[in-house]
């Protein structure tokens, strides 16, 4: 009688996370051209709205996508526009930094400069990650956190860039955050 074995690279994955640790290992690169495809896990028209022609730079580590844009106050209402009408995020957010953006990935050295970002990620990695911090390592628990849906996708802007703040059109459904706070 033969056996089969089979091979399932998720429950390996699991099996790393569990024996490794939240913050043992990651994967992450730069998106290297502004023709990014349409990635699985992203909501419909997240491709579209990061491969404007404006980006300086984007990379990802993990599930954990960001992108990076320089603009003047129209390109920026302009994003922002398509971004509210992103359907099947969490929710959609401006949050306000002071100063101005360093567009770069944790591994460079030398900063490009920008006036904004998005950066999006599945609520279920945000869960594992959670979890994991915990230390609520349980096969089961990580399992069903998996299965969590949705998409948690922000827009950051910085208010000591070329752009004031108050020329910024936010969309009604895009609530401002600044230190936390809403505005």
């Amino acid at each position: 009688m033969k056996m089969k074995i089979r091979f399932d690279f998720r429950v390996v994955m699991l099996g790393a996370v569990l024996l490794m640790g939240a913050n043992a290992f990651g994967l992450g690169s730069d998106y290297s051209t502004n023709n990014v495809a349409q990635l699985a896990s992203w909501p419909k028209g997240v491709a579209e709205l990061v491969n404007s022609t404006n980006r300086v730079h984007g990379f990802f580590v993990n599930e954990n996508d960001l992108f990076f844009f320089q603009g003047g106050t129209n390109e920026l209402n302009l994003f922002l526009q398509a971004y509210s009408r992103i359907e099947g995020i969490e929710r959609h957010e401006l949050v306000l930094h002071e100063g101005v953006g360093d567009a770069k990935s944790p591994w460079e050295k030398d900063p490009r400069v920008c006036d904004w970002s998005i950066s999006g990620y599945p609520k279920s990695w945000a869960k594992i990650h959670e979890l994991s911090a915990q230390g609520t390592n349980s096969v089961e628990t990580l399992r069903a956190a998996s299965k969590v849906t949705g998409y948690i996708l922000t827009v950051n802007f910085w208010t000591g860039g070329k752009i004031a703040f108050d020329q910024i059109k936010i969309p009604e459904n895009v609530k401002v955050v600044s230190d936390g706070k809403t505005q």
